[in-house]
């Protein structure tokens, strides 16, 4: 991997980040990425490479002990993640965080909570949500905890667009959801890119992210092992995991 990555138009870019949950010792280790207007960036990797760790850094759960996150001119090393909505930045996490108990509408109500006083606003953007995503306007008073994970999952994509974010952070989006869902939520991913949202994707499912990504970044014990277009990366999933799993295993045996 080079030492100077090119000039590019990123929403949102982080240089040399290290960072761990333990003083002293380090998850990540000098890894830089971008976030690049409607672009799917994909990070990859085995588990325990420190991924899910990285968007956590970006997002702000984590203040790396080196390194610096941006947004254009600004710096958002250090900015709380409360804070991180105001730039622009939105976090979808592993599992769903929706309020189990409250229902799809006031879920949805809570997402506008930062211009709640604009009625006529937040009205728009919840009609909005349900043109989008038809099964919530239809389920829009039941109680989103008895929702099915897929569904779960669009509604925490319809509240997480109501601020307006030009960067997503996605966490494993298609943990234990089922394959036809699967596809629908790669195709929500798509959906944002073409709208020139800037995506930054970690998940466990390669052959599914490679299938809708631009730019891959691979990752092996905390560090970048590779990067690059998608279209440098070929076509056989089975021999790239293979390569990354041998990689990974080396490096920590060494």
């Amino acid at each position: 991997m080079p030492d100077t990555l090119p000039a590019i138009e990123s929403s949102l870019s982080a240089r040399n980040l290290a960072a761990g949950y333990v003083s002293g010792i380090e998850i990540l280790h000098g890894v830089s990425v971008d976030a690049v207007p409607g672009q799917i960036r994909c990070v990859l990797g085995p588990n325990g490479t420190g991924k899910s760790t990285l968007l956590k850094v970006l997002f702000g759960f984590l203040k790396p002990s080196t390194g610096e996150i941006r947004s254009g001119p600004t710096v958002l090393t250090g900015v709380a993640p409360h804070a991180m909505g105001r730039h622009g930045v939105a976090y979808l996490p592993q599992r769903p965080s929706i309020f189990p108990f409250l229902s799809v509408e006031v879920n949805l109500r809570l997402g506008a909570w930062s211009f709640r006083r604009r009625h006529a606003d937040v009205k728009r953007k919840i009609e909005r949500a349900y043109a989008q995503f038809p099964i919530l306007g239809e389920r829009r008073n039941q109680t989103a905890g008895t929702l099915s994970g897929g569904q779960q999952r669009q509604l925490e994509f319809a509240r997480s667009l109501f601020p307006e974010p030009k960067v997503f952070l996605i966490d494993e989006p298609t943990a234990s959801i089922e394959p036809r869902i699967t596809a629908q939520i790669y195709e929500l991913i798509r959906g944002l890119a073409r709208d020139g949202k800037a995506i930054l994707l970690v998940d466990q499912n390669i052959k599914g992210a490679l299938g809708i990504a631009d730019y891959v970044y691979v990752m092996r014990t905390g560090s970048l092992y590779t990067e690059g277009p998608r279209t440098e990366f070929g076509d056989d999933v089975e021999l790239l995991v293979s390569q990354w799993l041998y990689t990974h295993h080396a490096a920590k045996t060494a």
